[in-house]
């Protein structure tokens, strides 16, 4: 844990060395703490996407958790328990009380994408 703790503040340091404001600090965590709590039931390799114009108002945060077949995401899609925990990283990190309900955290998968967008994610969320 300790570890962990030192990479984490190294990062922090790191950021705001580069003038990197607070909030994209929490943004990040969070994105790290996602991660942490996927990892324990993912059955294959995903990745977590995130953007928003979170810098007009904390709500507009979106992020992806994204897999590799359908199967996977509707699995984690029904996996109530992860559903909590991921809410819950929002409160972990104190992220602004007014934006909580309003970030979305959602599941895709690679094969959707292939399917529906030609295999372009960029094209799958415009």
């Amino acid at each position: 844990m300790s570890a962990v703790l030192v990479a984490v503040g190294a990062f922090l340091l790191w950021g705001l060395m580069l003038g990197w404001r607070p909030l994209w600090f929490k943004i990040t965590f969070i994105k790290w703490l996602i991660r942490s709590e996927v990892r324990k039931v993912a059955t294959e390799t995903f990745w977590i996407h995130w953007y928003g114009a979170y810098s007009v108002d904390p709500k507009h945060l979106v992020y992806w958790i994204c897999v590799q077949t359908d199967k996977e995401r509707d699995r984690l899609i029904t996996d109530n328990g992860l559903h909590v925990r991921l809410r819950a990283v929002l409160d972990r990190v104190n992220h602004p009380a007014s934006a909580r309900g309003h970030v979305h955290i959602g599941f895709e998968s690679q094969e959707t994408v292939d399917r529906d967008s030609a295999g372009s994610w960029h094209l799958h969320w415009k």
